[in-house]
C-alpha cells in the first residue's frame, strides 16, 4: 500500500470513530499537501501564515467530505485548501470586504482630511484630525497600518476618496493597467503551468512589447517557433483557465451544500455542536503544531421584550443581524456561531493573546450597533474572551473560561 493510499485510509477509519489520534495522523499525513499549495502563493504572505490557513481548509474538508461520493478525499481537500488560501488572501487584499468597523472609521477620517485640507489649505495635523473625527490616536495608527492590506494598487496610484471598486481594472497615469489581488493570482497560478520558455516568450511580447521576429532575436530561436510557442501558450492557458473555474464552482458548491447538522440557516452562522466541535480542533491542533487559538463569547438578555412587542419573528431578525454584525467584525477564516438560544461564539485561530483586540473593537460597537436594531428596548449584552494556552488547554476549559461580563445595557436586578 502507498503512502497516499495509507492515508486515504486514515480519513476512512477517522470518519467511523472520530478517534483524535487518527485526526493527528490525518493531519501529519497531508501536511505536505498544504505545504505545496501554500509555496505557490508565499511571495504574497508568509508561508507559514498560509499552511495554516491551508490546515483550516484541510479540517473543512475532512467535516464536509462524503465518502461515498468516490471521490480521492487528498483531491476534495486540495480544492478546498485552495479555496480557503484564496478566500485568506482576498479578504486580506479587500477582494471581499474589510471589517465593518475598520471600514467607518476609515471612511471618516477621509471624509475629515478633505474637509480640513479645503479649511486650513494645509495637510491637517494628527491632533486636527484625531479632534475632528473623534478618534483615539490609536484608531488612526489602525488605520494607517492597515491601509495597503485592504487595498490592492500601483505604486502610481494617487489616493481617491472613492471606495467604490469597479469591475473593470482601472488604468493608472501612465497608461498600466491595476489588476485585483484575485486577478493577480489567478494569473500567477496559471503562468506557473507553463514552460520557462513560454513565460518568457508571454513576457516579451505582452509586457515589453516585442514582435515575434524581435522575440526570436532576443532567444536565438526562429520566428515561426515564436508563433507556435505563443499559439501553445494561448491554448493551455485557456484550459488551466478552465480547470480553474471548474475547481473554484466546485469549492463554492461544496460549502453552499454543507449539511444541515453543521449551519443555521435561519440565522446565518454555525450551530452550537459545530461551533464546539471545531474549537476543540483548534485547540488540538494547536497542542501539536505550537500556535494559538482565541475564542470569544457575546450573549443578549432581555430579548423578551422584543417577543412580547413584536412577536417571535423580531427575535428571529434580531439575532440574524447580531450574527451579520460579529462575522463583518472578524476575520473571514474565524468561527462564528450559536450558543444557546441568544449566544454567540467565535473561534478564532491563531490569535492568541491578540484576541483581546477583536474583543475590544466588538465590546466598542456593540452599543451603537443594539441601539439601530433594537431601539430603546431592555436588551442587555454580556461578552467574554480567552485564549489557549493561557486561559485552557482543552475547548471545554476555554469555553468557560471566557466568564461573561456585562458590557451594555442596565445592569439587571
Amino acid at each position: 500500500m502507498s503512502y497516499y493510499d495509507d492515508a486515504e485510509g486514515l480519513v476512512y477509519r477517522y470518519l467511523q470513530s472520530g478517534d483524535q489520534e487518527l485526526l493527528d495522523a490525518i493531519l501529519s499525513a497531508h501536511k505536505g499537501l498544504v505545504e505545496r499549495v501554500a509555496r505557490r502563493y508565499a511571495g504574497i504572505e508568509l508561508f507559514e501564515d498560509l499552511v495554516q490557513v491551508g490546515m483550516i481548509g484541510l479540517l473543512n474538508a475532512l467535516t464536509l467530505f462524503e465518502p461515498d461520493k468516490g471521490v480521492k478525499f487528498s483531491t476534495y481537500a486540495t480544492h478546498l485548501v485552495v479555496g480557503a488560501i484564496k478566500h485568506h488572501l482576498r479578504d486580506r487584499s479587500k477582494i471581499i470586504r474589510e471589517p465593518a468597523w475598520l471600514q467607518e472609521v476609515r471612511h471618516r477620517i477621509r471624509k475629515v482630511h478633505a474637509e480640513l485640507l479645503q479649511e486650513l489649505g494645509r495637510e491637517p495635523s494628527d491632533e486636527e484630525l484625531i479632534s475632528r473625527a473623534e478618534i483615539t490616536q490609536e484608531a488612526l495608527d489602525e488605520v494607517r497600518a492597515t491601509e495597503s492590506v485592504f487595498k490592492v494598487a500601483s505604486l502610481d496610484m494617487g489616493f481617491d476618496d472613492d471606495d467604490e471598486e469597479s469591475e473593470e481594472p482601472a488604468p493608472t497615469d501612465n497608461g498600466q493597467t491595476v489588476v485585483s489581488a484575485e486577478e493577480r493570482l489567478l494569473i500567477e497560478e496559471m503562468l506557473s503551468g507553463l514552460r520557462d520558455l513560454e513565460r518568457e516568450v508571454l513576457l516579451l511580447f505582452h509586457v515589453e512589447s516585442l514582435n515575434q521576429t524581435e522575440i526570436a532575436e532576443r532567444l536565438g530561436i526562429s520566428p515561426n517557433y515564436v508563433s507556435h510557442i505563443l499559439r501553445q501558450c494561448t491554448n493551455k492557458l485557456r484550459k488551466l483557465y478552465e480547470e480553474s473555474e471548474e475547481a473554484d464552482r466546485r469549492i463554492r458548491q461544496e460549502l453552499g451544500n454543507a449539511p444541515s447538522d453543521v449551519l443555521d440557516e435561519a440565522v446565518g452562522c454555525y450551530l452550537e455542536d459545530y461551533l464546539m466541535r471545531r474549537l476543540d480542533e483548534e485547540v488540538h491542533r494547536a497542542s501539536c503544531v505550537g500556535t494559538e487559538v482565541g475564542f470569544v463569547r457575546v450573549q443578549f438578555e432581555g430579548l423578551e421584550t422584543l417577543r412580547q412587542f413584536y412577536g417571535q419573528a423580531a427575535v428571529d431578525e434580531f439575532l440574524a443581524n447580531a450574527a451579520a454584525f460579529l462575522r463583518d467584525g472578524v476575520r473571514r477564516l474565524d468561527i462564528v456561531g450559536r450558543v444557546g438560544d441568544v449566544g454567540f461564539g467565535i473561534v478564532f485561530p491563531g490569535t492568541g493573546e491578540q484576541v483581546r483586540f477583536a474583543y475590544e473593537r466588538l465590546k466598542g460597537r456593540i452599543e451603537s450597533w443594539v441601539e439601530r436594531n433594537a431601539g430603546q428596548s431592555q436588551i442587555r449584552v454580556y461578552m467574554g474572551v480567552a485564549y489557549y494556552p493561557a486561559s485552557g488547554r482543552s475547548g471545554r476549559t476555554l469555553f468557560h473560561a471566557a466568564t461573561l461580563e456585562q458590557v451594555y445595557g442596565r445592569r439587571a436586578a
